[in-house]
């Protein structure tokens, strides 16, 4: 298949992980299947009034190069694929910039939850929440 919605997004986070959440020894293989999955799963609870749009202008981004390259976005080595991430970060159509904004905050939200997750007995975390907190608990917490 020439152009695809999963490769796309895999191609981003792992051009989106190298380029803004590498750092010395953090970097495995499985964090990044985790965060890429995490994407997936995001798409596919949007409401569908955004999950259309979104796989839509996804592989339109994907598309963007097989006019210059033949090959879509995830096809392209790294640096080709940084070069297409930043034009449209930097686009003066908003909806180019938005989509790599939606993009980059959750992949970088991804990698950093897959790196440290939180578990009820990390530091500053009780494993047992107290009576009084178990029934009020609120969406604004």
């Amino acid at each position: 298949m020439l152009l695809s919605f999963d490769c796309a997004v895999s191609a981003l986070a792992d051009c989106i992980i190298r380029e803004r959440c590498s750092a010395p020894g953090s970097d495995s293989v499985e964090s990044r299947v985790s965060v890429t999955q995490f994407l997936m799963r995001l798409h596919a609870s949007m409401p569908d009034y955004l999950r259309l749009p979104m796989r839509c202008l996804t592989l339109a981004f994907d598309a963007w190069p097989l006019l210059i390259t033949g090959k879509p976005f995830h096809r392209l080595s790294h640096e080709r694929r940084c070069r297409q991430i930043e034009a449209w970060r930097h686009s003066r159509f908003g909806k180019f910039r938005d989509l790599i904004k939606f993009y980059d905050s959750l992949v970088i939200f991804g990698w950093y939850s897959a790196l440290y997750p939180l578990t009820p007995d990390a530091p500053g975390r009780s494993a047992v929440m107290s009576p009084a907190r178990q029934g009020r608990l609120s969406v604004h917490e």
